[in-house]
């Protein structure tokens, strides 16, 4: 028990907090302590929970990319800058299912960017590459932006990729709807400033010239900014999230 509850702090204490996994562990920490409590803690018992978290969330992103093909309409031209999980599923399956759609990427970094650009080529997936900048060139095109989050927080803000709060704000000033995909495994019961968001800083130098660079791990942006929110169930309401989150480790 004492090296489960070790793996289960270590995991919680990440930077930043590591959704799904960080509700599991919660989950894990109840079962553990009512296996305990009966008398009735084995290492068998740790695999059967561990088995029953691996089988919920194939479970979840299964059931959250087939009810996200819904959101994906003939003609669509979607925005993406990351990959998430759902997404990387979605757009492969949406294809798989006769939809024409054509995705406009923005230049991230070459690791990200690289591999959103090989899920779209193995799939024969139009796609256009510009760099975020050049995005205000394209509402009058482009029809959805498409993002995922590592966690939705309890008071309402979601906790995404480095870039992504720019992007909202632009597509949410010029009207072009957002879709949030997310497992309901990834709501969070902490708020957004106990999300342990790191911050990296380093000395550079240019031309002779040493300064300080920091960046952070990930934006934070308001909830209120997203037009649709989708989980495996479907869409939901901003004024259900609360119910939700009481739900999800309660399962």
């Amino acid at each position: 028990a004492d090296e489960i509850n070790k793996l289960s702090d270590s995991i919680k204490k990440t930077q930043p907090r590591m959704f799904p996994l960080d509700n599991l562990m919660l989950i894990l920490d109840r079962e553990v302590q009512s296996l305990l409590n009966a008398n009735q803690l084995t290492k068998k018992s740790i695999i059967n929970l561990i088995d029953d978290f691996k089988r919920r969330l194939d479970s979840d992103l299964h059931a959250l990319t087939q009810t996200s093909i819904e959101w994906i309409d003939d003609g669509d031209f979607i925005v993406i800058h990351s990959i998430e999980e759902t997404i990387e599923n979605l757009i492969p399956q949406a294809k798989l299912k006769g939809k024409d759609f054509k995705i406009l990427v923005l230049k991230q970094d070459i690791i990200t960017t690289g591999k959103i650009l090989k899920i779209l080529g193995e799939n024969n997936i139009e796609f256009e590459v510009i760099p975020e900048y050049d995005l205000v060139h394209y509402f009058g095109e482009i029809t959805k932006l498409f993002i995922g989050t590592q966690s939705l927080t309890n008071d309402k803000q979601i906790i995404c990729d480095p870039g992504t709060s720019n992007i909202v704000s632009e597509c949410h000033i010029h009207k072009v709807p957002i879709c949030l995909f997310l497992k309901s495994l990834k709501f969070s019961h902490y708020p957004a400033s106990d999300q342990n968001i790191r911050k990296n800083s380093y000395k550079d130098e240019c031309d002779g010239v040493e300064y300080s660079y920091s960046i952070h791990s990930n934006d934070v942006i308001k909830l209120d900014l997203i037009d649709h929110i989708i989980t495996e169930k479907g869409e939901v309401s901003i004024n259900d999230i609360s119910s939700i989150q009481e739900k999800v480790i309660a399962q």
